[in-house]
């Protein structure tokens, strides 16, 4: 099953806002995915959030998943901050997929996040995102086509970040 996942950090502080902090980040992240055997198809990082759509090797493995990812990254932005043990990650939350408009959905939602966080005014033009694999991969008219048939889901109760 492909689930939904999103994550704030502590009280929505901005604690990645910095490419070294967003690639620290990144990097955990990947190599979580890898290490879990987890199949991803989007995933976007913003300054005190993220989203991604992943699937697990098995359900069960959501919980290991964001105790690997929130701990690695953790460290990670705490040694370049200088601030062991701090906490960044607050909570999160998972929905498991149950449709193919929900699925889309949630896709579209991923990439144009930074759009509606006022960081960028184009998808391709924030790099943390995997906004850029799908338009290099998939092209741009392929993109537009899964917008329109498609269009983000509105989760303004959900993510108040």
């Amino acid at each position: 099953m492909w689930y939904f996942i999103t994550a704030s950090t502590v009280r929505h502080a901005h604690y990645l806002t910095t490419p070294e902090h967003l690639r620290s980040w990144r990097e955990a992240f990947f190599t979580t995915v890898a290490e879990l055997d987890a199949l991803l198809c989007a995933w976007v990082l913003l300054p005190n959030h993220y989203h991604i759509l992943v699937r697990p090797r098995h359900g069960r493995d959501i919980g290991r998943f964001i105790q690997y990812l929130h701990g690695r990254s953790s460290r990670q932005i705490n040694l370049l901050d200088k601030a062991q043990g701090r906490q960044i990650w607050c909570s999160y939350w998972d929905i498991c997929i149950r449709s193919e408009v929900d699925f889309w959905s949630r896709f579209n939602y991923i990439h144009y996040n930074p759009i509606k966080h006022g960081y960028v005014q184009d998808p391709q033009d924030w790099e943390f995102s995997s906004y850029r694999f799908h338009l290099q991969e998939e092209g741009r008219e392929w993109l537009a086509k899964c917008l329109q048939g498609y269009p983000e889901i509105d989760l303004t109760n959900e993510d108040k970040f």
